[in-house]
This record gives structure tokens, sequence and C-alpha cells, in this order.
């Protein structure tokens, strides 16, 4: 698993407003970590025409890589990360453009500027 991949994953069980389902999310971190079997993940949902001018929904049209067939809204509000084990199968991948946009996202709801960011 690496930033970037779209997979389908089973966010159930959920409390309030958090995205439930079984879903695809987008893997935002680089992969395994200190032997954690975690990966933060963000969720993609239906676009809906509400959310147009919302920083923290970034669209893709469908494309084959993807794995997908409808326009995403992937909802980089609704960051989380979740155990291997919630995973049920690889569906594509978003390309380097994709990615950045989300990461701008996350950034943006985060609070986090590039050049207070260094390597531990």
């Amino acid at each position: 698993m690496t930033s970037g991949e779209i997979h389908l994953v089973c966010l159930d069980p959920t409390v309030g407003d958090e995205i439930r389902k079984t879903r695809p999310v987008v893997i935002v971190n680089a992969g395994d970590h200190k032997h954690l079997r975690l990966a933060i993940v963000v969720p993609v949902t239906q676009w809906r025409s509400k959310w147009d001018r919302n920083s923290f929904f970034v669209t893709a049209d469908p494309k084959p890589r993807h794995g997908l067939d409808r326009k995403l809204a992937i909802d980089c509000f609704q960051i989380r990360a979740l155990s291997h084990d919630r995973f049920v199968r690889r569906l594509g991948r978003l390309n380097a453009e994709e990615m950045d946009r989300v990461k701008t996202a996350l950034a943006l709801i985060l609070d986090v500027e590039t050049e207070h960011c260094r390597l531990l």
C-alpha cells in the first residue's frame, strides 16, 4: 500500500457524522511505518455540486486508472488511520497532479505550511 492508491475498505462501525459503509479511500501516507499495520486515508464519495466551492473536497473525473466509474469527491476533512484489516481490495490510483491537490487540501485543513515540515 502506497500513497495515491485507491482501495475499497470497510469503514463501519462509525459514530456521528463519520463517513460510513464500504467505500473507496485514497491512501495518503507512504506505506508501513514502524511496523504498524495502519494506513492514513481520506474517503472517496460521490460528487455533489454543493461541494464545488469547498476547499477540503478534491474532485477528479473518472479514469480507468482510478478503478471507479464516476466523478470522485475526495473528502480530505475526514482523514483517518485505518487498520490494514479493513482493506478489501485495491481499485486503482491517482496521478501525481491529483495527489498534489489532495496534499494541498490536507495542508489547508491541518494548517500546515511546507516550510515548517522537515524530516525527523
